[in-house]
């Protein structure tokens, strides 16, 4: 396997056009610390190159005024946010890892704690330059937020795994950083704070995130962040009390309490999961999957299963996302540990995806759970935007009859 690292965009879109003929694959990789599959290291068992991106790090344009800002994919989310905030500004995403490069967290459309109530990745992307499976250099979107010409090409490249092109650079919308924001916790000793969750969220108070987090002995430690001025925050805390009585603590955003397994607080904007794994004495080469699903599964899920099995779980139950990790690491106790996952799942809009597992962690593994909404609209934009195969992705490999 080669490993190429273009210095810019001309330099990609030579490199891409040298593999249209050949048809050779490409693996495009942010060369940051994020696993979305086994792919994302440098693994000489797949035959494809590695196009890296890290060195397309630049800043297009930022204008605070406007909350507008364009930067090269390869910048770390991190960087951007420390550039953003000296704006008091944030990009309201939730990438997994803090060195993840932007182009990655949008190709593979990371999920986190507040999407549900601050928006996603697809409600901050207003313009996108990618480079197609023709070696043509595509620009979609603008630098505005109110922009409607043309086709939505910036949300076509979300989730796209790398299988539809490279992207080069991406516009986002900013928002000014949360007033005061601070955060209530409280440990509980079984699966009963899901039922307080549900409770809370029929009242739609203006959250900006929730978090349950496994913890051991079968405790679970909950987490509801919300900002606002004086009077805001004490209505927010006086109704969650009346949920959930007086067993939450109130802390700014980012301090720690006694029973802390994990705050997500301002981190959640940087990259939450490796302070979870770390927390949970976990390795890169663990047991890792992510789940997506709707809320009232998510409510009703049989999570005291997976924890008395050993499971540590992150839970954004609006939304709602579970990330599943064990500590195995042998590969035939992984597709045991993804067989009870999938056993588990009822409804046919759950998904799956790993984030990190061994050899045995393939997008086949997954089954109809890896198949994303839409695939066969994918799998026609694929032929007609890389005709020639030049990128790699095996989400546009499966085969499966939908």
């Amino acid at each position: 396997m080669s490993i190429y690292d273009p210095e810019n965009i001309k330099d990609i879109q030579s490199f891409v056009f040298s593999r249209i003929e050949s048809r050779e694959q490409l693996r495009v990789c942010g060369n940051c610390s994020r696993q979305l599959t086994p792919a994302s290291k440098y693994s000489d068992n797949l035959p494809v190159d590695i196009l890296s991106i890290k060195n397309l790090n630049k800043t297009r344009f930022f204008d605070p005024d406007d909350m507008v800002v364009g930067v090269e994919a390869g910048m770390s989310i991190k960087t951007l946010q420390n550039m953003v905030r000296e704006s008091n500004m944030l990009l309201p995403i939730n990438p997994w890892y803090p060195d993840s490069c932007i182009g990655s967290v949008v190709a593979c459309n990371d999920f986190g704690p507040n999407r549900m109530f601050m928006g996603g990745l697809r409600d901050c992307i207003i313009g996108i330059e990618y480079i197609n499976g023709k070696g043509e250099l595509v620009t979609a979107g603008g630098k505005v937020v109110k922009n409607v010409s043309g086709y939505d090409l910036t949300r076509m490249m979300l989730g796209s795994q790398g299988g539809l092109g490279v992207i080069t650079a991406l516009n986002f919308k900013v928002l000014p950083n949360p007033v005061e924001p601070c955060g209530m916790f409280g440990i509980f000793q079984n699966e009963d704070w899901l039922f307080k969750v549900k409770e809370l969220l029929a009242r739609r108070l203006p959250i900006d995130w929730i978090q349950g987090v496994t913890a051991d002995n079968s405790r679970w430690s909950l987490g509801l962040g919300y900002s606002g001025n004086l009077a805001k925050r004490k209505r927010i805390e006086r109704e969650i009390r009346e949920v959930f009585g007086e067993c939450m603590d109130i802390f700014p955003d980012g301090e720690s309490f006694s029973a802390k397994t994990f705050n997500p607080g301002e981190r959640r904007f940087e990259g939450f999961l490796k302070e979870t794994r770390d927390a949970a004495g976990l390795n890169d080469s663990c047991f890792h999957i992510f789940a997506t699903l709707p809320t009232e599964e998510i409510l009703s899920f049989p999570f005291e299963i997976f924890h008395k099995e050993g499971f540590r779980m992150v839970v954004h139950p609006a939304g709602g996302d579970i990330h599943f990790m064990h500590k195995s690491s042998q590969d035939k106790n992984h597709l045991e540990h993804l067989e009870k996952i999938k056993t588990s799942l009822s409804h046919p809009d759950g998904k799956l995806r790993w984030v990190s597992s061994g050899n045995e962690g393939t997008f086949q593994a997954l089954g109809k759970f890896g198949v994303a909404n839409g695939y066969k609209l994918s799998k026609r934009l694929k032929q007609h935007l890389d005709p020639s195969n030049v990128f790699f992705s095996p989400y546009y490999d499966l085969d499966f009859d939908l």
